[in-house]
């Protein structure tokens, strides 16, 4: 037994010294990149210098939380929603409806309900 229990701690220091030299493989390659901004930054700032212009900021994404699930309402409450809208029209996207539901209840009740709105940005008016 012996034999396998020093077998077993020479693998334990092999796994041991293999993390270690992936951490300090991490803390260099991090090094390189600050520096490497670092001279990126420079050489923005020099161009601008020369050409006359502001460098550019960097552009940031945005981050939004996780969207609720449409809404899907039937017609009576669609109907009320809509009563108290201005002008009795409600952006679908806006009020997170469901627009599949909404095409529904339009193609269903013509006399009721109109869509309307632009590629994206789709509305729905209550008609009476």
């Amino acid at each position: 037994m012996p034999l396998n229990q020093s077998a077993s701690e020479r693998l334990a220091a092999l796994k041991a010294e293999i993390k270690q030299l992936e951490q300090t493989a991490i803390s260099e390659l991090i090094e390189k990149r600050n520096s490497l901004s670092q001279q990126l930054a420079q050489v923005d700032a020099e161009i601008a210098e020369l050409t006359g212009n502001k460098p550019e900021a960097k552009k940031r994404s945005r981050r939004t939380s996780p969207a609720a699930p449409p809404r899907n309402l039937p017609l009576q409450d669609l109907k009320e929603l809509l009563a108290a809208a201005p002008d009795k029209t409600l952006s679908i996207r806006k009020e997170n409806l469901e627009l599949q539901n909404i095409k529904t209840l339009a193609k269903a009740n013509p006399h009721l309900l109109k869509l309307g709105g632009n590629g994206p940005w789709p509305t729905v008016t209550l008609l009476k």
